[in-house]
Parts: structure tokens; C-alpha cells; sequence
């Protein structure tokens, strides 16, 4: 039976690899050089390494909100519809401005220079002293929300007239679109609406502020039945201690007799006119 013949092709490079061991290494060597440059080829470029930061780059960007434009739609809004936000966020709503001002106003948890800070985030300039001057120094409540209209100036310039209703009256504070660094926002114009005066006195009186003197505190008076009462009292314990203590007399007091001194040795005896009975 005939014995099947080699691949004509494979048969003479096994033979000559297995010829010597020099070469097998020639052989070795020469595949890896093959697949080395088959993968530099055909392989992935070093530039697509770097691509998949391309697309999240441009999501970062894409997902970055524009800046709100402000509105002159007036919807009213209550003190609690404000809390939390940031001064950008009130700023581009009237009526939000004009709250976010009035609660700040009616602050008295600051000393005066954080109180000025905080109101001046609201305000086109920074409150002087006169403003701290009519600062309320008594608790006042916000009872409502606002009520808003838009007015039109001689210049064509629009601007909110926002109503704040308290316990001490009406806060009216006018407000307009103004350019900032940080865009256009709502801001209260000068000069900075307070409170009246009189009005917040009637509600108490005033607490002590950090950072300032504390208000002088008023002792009751006693009333006059009570005076008269005490009066009496002291009178009569005054006249009976008088009564019961001894006046002191006015004669010095007599000088001490020193007692005699005894002479030492016999008993004298006294000479008498007479004998002495039983004597010879």
C-alpha cells in the first residue's frame, strides 16, 4: 500500500525548521516579525484612544443651562416662595425681587454691616446709613404676598411698583431691569423704600441687636397704696424700738474706791479711857 505524499508546501519548511536549531530561532524570530507588523497595521490607532473624551466634552457643554432672561410677567409670589434661592434666581422676576428685599429688610438676626450686605444684593447700590437708620429694630411679619403693576416712565423705561403688605403697613418698592456683570436682573431703585417709623414702634419694644447696645429695660413703679403701706410699716417699727430701748443717761459713771493695804505684825491695841472689865 502506498504511503500518502507530504504537502508539497509544508513538507520542505518543516524539514528546514527542523533541520537545526538555528533554524528554529530564524523561524521563531520570523513570526513574530510577521505578526508584529500585521498588528501595526491592521491594528488601532493611537489617535483613537483619545476620542472617546470628545464626546463627553461636548456633553459637559451642552448640558450647561443657558442664563435665564428676565421676565416682566408679574406673578405674586409669598415669602416662602423665595426661600432658598440665590440672589442670580430672584433677580429675574419683579415681584420675586421686591420679596426677596422686604424679607431681608425686616431681618433683625444681623448685625448692621451683614444687614447692609445682604439688602445690598438686591439693590443698585449698597445701602448707606441712612437706610440703617430707619432699619426696623422690632420683629415684624410678612402677612401676605405681593401685588405687582408695571409702570412706564417719561423715557419709555418700564419698571414694577411691588406692594408688600406687613404688620407694621405697606413696604412699596420700586424695582427695574438692570445690566450687571452677571447679566440683566430686576434691582431696587433709590431711594430704598422703609417702613414708617411710628408704625413699628406701636409693635413693641426694641430687642437687643447683635453687634449694638442692648435697649434700656424700664423698672415698674410702685404704686401708691404700696407706698403708703411700706411708709406706715417703718413708722410704727420705729416707734416701738423707741419705746423699748433704754435711754442711755447722760451722769458719768463713779470712780472705784481702792481697797486697803494690810500691815504686817502684831495687832495694836487701842488705848481707852476706861479699864477693860476683869483686868487686876
Amino acid at each position: 500500500m502506498a504511503r500518502p505524499a507530504g504537502n508539497p508546501v509544508l513538507a520542505p519548511i518543516r524539514r528546514w525548521v527542523l533541520y537545526s536549531r538555528t533554524n528554529l530561532t530564524i523561524s521563531v524570530a520570523a513570526v513574530f516579525s510577521v505578526l508584529f507588523v500585521v498588528g501595526a497595521v491592521f491594528g488601532e490607532s493611537p489617535t483613537t484612544a483619545h476620542t472617546p473624551n470628545a464626546p463627553s466634552a461636548a456633553g459637559a457643554r451642552t448640558t450647561t443651562p443657558a442664563p435665564a432672561e428676565v421676565t416682566y410677567d408679574l406673578i405674586e409670589v409669598t415669602e416662602s416662595a423665595i426661600a432658598g434661592k440665590t440672589a442670580a434666581a430672584v433677580g429675574k422676576s419683579a415681584p420675586t425681587t421686591a420679596m426677596a428685599y422686604a424679607h431681608a429688610y425686616v431681618d433683625i438676626s444681623h448685625s448692621n454691616t451683614e444687614w447692609r450686605t445682604k439688602l445690598g444684593r438686591y439693590t443698585t447700590d449698597t445701602p448707606g446709613e441712612t437706610i440703617v437708620a430707619a432699619r426696623p429694630q422690632v420683629p415684624i411679619a410678612i402677612t401676605g404676598s405681593t401685588t405687582s403693576a408695571i409702570v412706564t416712565g417719561t423715557g419709555g423705561e418700564r419698571r414694577a411698583e411691588v406692594t408688600i403688605p406687613t404688620q407694621a403697613g405697606e413696604l412699596r418698592v420700586t424695582v427695574q431691569v438692570t445690566k450687571s456683570p452677571n447679566g440683566a436682573k430686576w434691582l431696587v431703585q433709590n431711594p430704598f423704600p422703609t417702613l414708617d417709623r411710628d408704625e413699628v414702634s406701636k409693635l413693641g419694644t426694641a430687642p437687643s441687636l447683635p453687634g449694638g447696645a442692648a435697649a434700656p429695660s424700664r423698672q415698674p413703679e410702685p404704686s401708691t397704696s404700696a407706698t403708703a403701706a411700706d411708709t406706715s410699716a417703718t413708722d410704727t417699727t420705729a416707734t416701738t424700738t423707741s419705746a423699748t430701748v433704754p435711754t442711755p443717761s447722760s451722769d458719768p459713771a463713779p470712780t472705784p474706791v481702792p481697797a486697803p493695804v494690810p500691815v504686817p505684825g502684831p495687832i495694836p491695841i487701842p488705848e481707852l479711857d476706861t479699864p477693860i472689865p476683869g483686868a487686876l
